[in-house]
C-alpha cells in the first residue's frame, strides 16, 4: 500500500500527525465533516517528522501499524497462559487465532484509526491482571492510575472504545460482587480515568476547532455529543423498524464472522455466569476461576455492547437500504471479535466444552439467523451497492463467489451453511473423543485463520492496492507540478472530490492548500486545482494571468494571477513555454484592451455561489457496484462512494 485510500478516514488521521507537527491543513480539512480521534495521528507524529517524502512516511505508518498490532497475539498468549490452558502449544494456537483474524490484517494496512482501536482494549485487560498481580499496595495503586488512563485514552482513538470501557467497569464490579476480589484500587483507577477523559475532551474539542475549523462541533458527525443528540429524532417514524433490522443484522454479522464460535461464546458466558450466581447465593466456592471469569464477562460484555453501539450508529444512516453492508456493517465488531475466540478456545482447553453447549450453540444460530431473514435480508437484497470492508469478515465464507458480487441470498445462506458446518464438526468431535479433542479443535481453528488469512492477501488486499493507485493517479500526476517548496504559490481546490484535495495537501506539505466552491472567490496568485470539465470561464476572461500548468486524468492544474505565473518562470516553465500557453489560453489579453472596458461575466450554478465551511465538497460520478475501499462509520456520504 503506497497511498492512503480511505476518505477521509486516513487523510484525517495524518492531518493530525502533521497538526502535532507543527502544520497546519486548516485550508482543507473544513471540507471534513467527519472527527475521527487523534490518537493514532498522534502516534504517527514522529513519522512525519523524521522523513519527508509522504510515500515513505506512509509506508512507515504501515510498519508502525504492523508493530502495534504484534502485541495482540503477545497478549492474548499471555492470558492463555495464566488461565493454565496446559501446554504452550495452546498457548501458541490461541495466540494465533487472536491475532491472525482476518479483519485485523486487513484493517491495519491502512493509517486510519482502526490500529489503535483493536490494540487498546487489549491493553486495557493485560494491564487490569498485571494489576491483580501486584502484592504492594503503592505498586497496585500505579497500575491502576494506568488502567485509568488507559481508558480514557480510548476516547482519543474512536468513540466506539466507550462499549470496551464500560464492558471493563461492569466485569471488574461483577467480579468483585462475586469473588470478593478488588484487584485493582478503585478511587486511583477512577481518578485517572476522569482526568484523563477531561484532557481528552478538552483536546478534541481543540482540534475541531483549530484543525477542523469547527466553532460548532455538534456540526461534526461521529462525535459522541452528536451520536447522544441525535438518537431520539433517529427513533422517530420508521425508526424502530430500521434499529431492529440493523441489530438482528449485527447479530448475524458477529455470529457468522466468527464462524459460528460466537454463539459459542454466548452458551459459554450463560455458563460462566448462571454459576456465578448459583454458587453465589449458596455461599459455595465458584466452579470458575476468578480470572477466568472475569476475562469471559470483559470479552462477552465487549461485544454485546460494541454491538448496541454500531446499532446505534447504523440505523439512522443515509445509505440504509442503498448500502447492503449498512445494516451489517461489522467494523466496530471486527475489533473485539477475537476476545470471543480467545474465550472459547481457554473454555476449551480448561473446562472443556459439553454436547450440550453446542447443541445450545446451534440453536442461538438458528434463532439469529431466522431473525435476521425475516426482518433485515428484504431490505438488503433489495440494496443496489455494497462495499467490501464494512462486512469483510464475511467474505471468506463465501467460498467460489466472486467478490465484486453484490450479496445475494444464496451467498448469504452460504455464510450459515458454513457455520453449521463448523458447529457439526465441533458436534462430532466432542461427541467421539476426548483425548485428541483439544488438537483437531485446535486444527480446525488454524485451518480456518490460515484459509482467511491467505484470502485476504490474494484477493482483498490486492483490489485494494490496484484501486487505491488508480485513484489516487491524477492528484499525484498533477502535484509533481506544484514544486513542494516554501514560498511556493498556495492551492485552491475548487469542487473537486474531497479526496483529491486532502491528497494535494497531503503531497504538499510546504504548501497551503485551501477548499472554495465559488470560482468568484478564486484568490489571486495561486495554483487552482479543477476537473477538466470545470467552467473556469469566469478567471480565463479576466484580465489576470490564467495559464494551464498541467493536466492530468481529470484534474487540471492553472497558474492564477502575475506571482503564481512568475514562479512558474522561475521554475521548470521557461518564458517561451508560457508565452505559448498565453495565447493558447488567453488570447484577448495579448490585444490592446481599454481600460474601460467591463471584464466578461459568467453566470456559475447557484450551488457554487453558495458557501458554508462546514459543507462537505459533492462531486457525483458512477462509481461499480462492490466498493472494496474500506469506508468509516458514517462516510455514505463520501464523495467516492456516491451512486449516479
Amino acid at each position: 500500500m503506497s497511498y492512503p485510500a480511505v476518505d477521509p478516514n486516513e487523510l484525517s488521521v495524518i492531518a493530525v500527525a502533521d497538526f502535532f507537527a507543527g502544520r497546519s491543513w486548516t485550508g482543507v480539512m473544513v471540507s471534513v465533516d467527519y472527527y475521527y480521534g487523534f490518537l493514532q495521528g498522534m502516534i504517527y507524529t514522529p513519522v512525519v517528522i523524521l522523513f519527508d517524502d509522504p510515500f515513505v512516511q506512509y509506508k512507515v505508518m504501515m510498519i508502525l501499524n504492523a508493530a502495534m498490532i504484534s502485541i495482540v497475539p503477545i497478549i492474548a498468549y499471555s492470558l492463555s497462559y495464566r488461565m493454565r490452558t496446559g501446554k504452550i502449544w495452546k498457548c501458541i494456537i490461541t495466540a494465533f487465532a487472536a491475532g491472525g483474524f482476518c479483519c485485523y490484517y486487513a484493517h491495519t494496512k491502512f493509517a486510519w484509526t482502526e490500529t489503535v482501536s483493536i490494540v487498546l482494549p487489549w491493553i486495557l485487560i493485560w494491564l487490569v491482571f498485571r494489576s491483580g498481580d501486584c502484592k504492594n499496595k503503592a505498586t497496585r495503586l500505579l497500575m491502576s492510575l494506568i488502567t485509568g488512563a488507559a481508558c480514557g485514552l480510548c476516547f482519543a482513538a474512536h468513540i466506539r472504545l466507550v462499549a470496551v470501557v464500560a464492558a471493563l467497569i461492569l466485569a471488574l464490579i461483577l467480579e468483585h460482587f462475586f469473588f470478593g476480589k478488588k484487584i485493582i484500587n478503585p478511587m486511583g483507577f477512577a481518578g485517572s480515568f476522569i482526568v484523563t477523559t477531561a484532557n481528552v475532551v478538552m483536546m478534541s474539542y481543540y482540534l475541531q476547532k483549530n484543525l477542523w475549523c469547527a466553532e460548532d462541533s455538534s456540526l461534526l458527525k461521529n462525535t459522541f455529543a452528536n451520536f447522544i443528540t441525535e438518537i431520539e429524532n433517529n427513533l422517530a417514524g420508521d425508526g424502530l423498524t430500521r434499529l431492529t433490522e440493523t441489530f438482528c443484522s449485527q447479530m448475524y454479522y458477529y455470529t457468522a464472522a466468527t464462524w459460528g464460535l460466537g454463539a459459542i461464546s454466548f452458551c459459554l458466558f450463560a455458563a460462566v455466569l448462571s454459576a456465578c450466581i448459583k454458587h453465589k447465593k449458596r455461599k459455595e466456592p465458584q466452579t470458575y476461576e476468578f480470572e477466568l471469569s472475569l476475562f469471559a464477562f470483559f470479552s462477552v460484555f465487549s461485544v454485546i455492547f460494541t454491538i448496541g453501539i454500531s446499532t446505534l450508529y447504523r440505523f439512522p444512516s443515509d445509505g440504509y437500504g442503498v448500502y447492503q453492508d449498512t445494516m451489517m456493517f461489522g467494523r466496530f465488531i471486527d475489533g473485539i471479535i477475537p476476545f470471543a475466540l480467545v474465550f472459547v478456545l481457554i473454555m476449551l482447553f480448561t473446562h472443556s466444552i459439553s454436547v450440550n453447549k453446542i447443541l445450545g450453540a446451534a440453536a442461538v444460530l438458528g434463532i439469529i439467523y431466522f431473525t435476521f431473514i425475516v426482518t433485515a435480508v428484504p431490505v438488503i437484497l433489495e440494496s443496489k451497492s455494497t462495499r467490501i470492508a464494512p462486512v469483510l469478515g464475511l467474505y471468506p465464507l463465501r467460498v467460489g463467489a466472486a467478490s465484486r458480487e453484490l450479496l445475494n441470498f444464496d451467498s448469504l445462506l452460504l455464510t450459515m451453511s458454513m457455520t453449521f458446518c463448523v458447529m457439526g464438526v465441533l458436534l462430532v468431535v466432542i461427541s467421539c473423543t476426548k483425548k485428541y479433542r483439544s488438537i483437531i479443535i485446535s486444527t480446525l481453528m488454524t485451518m480456518i485463520t490460515i484459509y482467511s488469512l491467505v484470502f485476504i492477501s490474494v484477493v482483498y488486499l490486492p483490489i485494494c492496492a490496484a484501486e487505491s493507485v488508480e485513484k489516487n493517479r491524477s492528484v499525484c500526476e498533477l502535484s509533481e507540478h506544484v514544486y513542494n517548496q516554501v514560498g511556493a504559490p498556495a492551492i485552491t481546490a475548487y469542487n473537486i472530490t474531497r479526496h483529491e484535495a486532502l491528497m494535494l495537501q497531503f503531497l504538499n506539505r510546504n504548501v497551503s492548500v485551501k477548499v472554495t466552491y465559488d470560482i468568484e472567490s478564486v484568490p489571486e496568485n495561486s495554483f487552482l486545482a479543477v476537473s477538466v470539465d470545470e467552467d473556469v470561464s469566469a478567471l480565463e476572461n479576466s484580465r489576470t494571468p490564467f495559464l494551464l500548468v498541467a493536466e492530468s486524468g481529470n484534474l487540471r492544474l492553472y497558474a492564477y494571477g502575475e506571482r503564481a505565473s512568475a514562479y512558474m518562470v522561475s521554475q521548470d516553465i521557461g518564458e517561451e513555454e508560457l508565452e505559448s500557453e498565453k495565447e493558447t489560453l488567453m488570447p484577448e489579453k495579448t490585444t490592446a484592451t481599454s481600460e474601460n472596458t467591463e471584464p466578461a461575466t459568467t453566470t456559475t450554478p447557484a450551488a457554487s455561489t453558495t458557501t458554508t465551511e462546514r459543507t462537505p465538497i459533492v462531486s457525483t460520478y458512477t462509481v461499480p457496484s462492490v466498493i472494496t475501499l474500506p469506508a468509516d462509520s458514517l462516510d455514505d456520504e463520501d464523495n467516492w462512494a456516491v451512486i449516479e
